[in-house]
């Protein structure tokens, strides 16, 4: 990693954006550029009789997706986030970063973080070991990710290219695409 280089990025979304796509194309790149890339990838399942899809989390690392959305009945107002999948897949994910990977990819840093939960702790212990962090911020949490990641943190439009250099760059890798390209 190089010095001056923030150790997080945040690539900020509107909402509606479609950056899970993003996240799982930039996924595909950095494994092809030999880096060891661990975290989570977004999956949403079709709208079924709720007002909301269904949603999943894939582990980068074994491609398993984990259902994170619990059924609360027709007309609920609740949040639909199943809190024990979400500490199940932040356990198995602070067992991977353990193992030191090149980069941490988390889906979003929302409501959940913003309150202190959901992937808080697992980002601070990736920083904590210096490993890298992207996450997706919309504008509703952009404060709270600020005032959390201070100045170890960088901006990024969601462009692909302008998001796999930074990774490159804060893993200490680019070297590898200029030997391939």
């Amino acid at each position: 990693m190089l010095e001056d280089t923030p150790l997080c990025g945040a690539i900020r979304s509107e909402r509606g954006e479609n950056v899970d796509r993003l996240l799982e194309a930039l996924v595909k790149l950095l494994q092809a550029e030999g880096l060891c890339v661990s975290g989570v990838v977004q999956r949403r399942a079709e709208y079924g009789d709720t007002c909301c899809a269904d949603m999943g989390l894939e582990l980068i690392s074994s491609g398993e997706t984990i259902e994170i959305s619990q059924a609360l009945g027709r007309g609920s107002q609740g949040c639909r986030l199943d809190p024990r999948s979400l500490a199940d897949i932040t356990a198995r994910l602070q067992t991977e970063i353990d193992l030191k990977p090149d980069l941490l990819v988390l889906n979003r840093f929302g409501k959940g973080e913003q309150d202190g939960q959901g992937f808080r702790q697992l980002i601070g212990k990736a920083m904590e070991l210096s490993i890298p962090v992207l996450t997706v911020v919309r504008e509703p949490y952009l404060e709270a990710w600020r005032s959390f990641a201070g100045e170890l943190a960088v901006d990024l439009p969601a462009d692909l290219d302008t998001t796999v250099a930074w990774c490159l760059t804060v893993s200490g890798k680019p070297a590898a695409v200029a030997a391939n390209g």
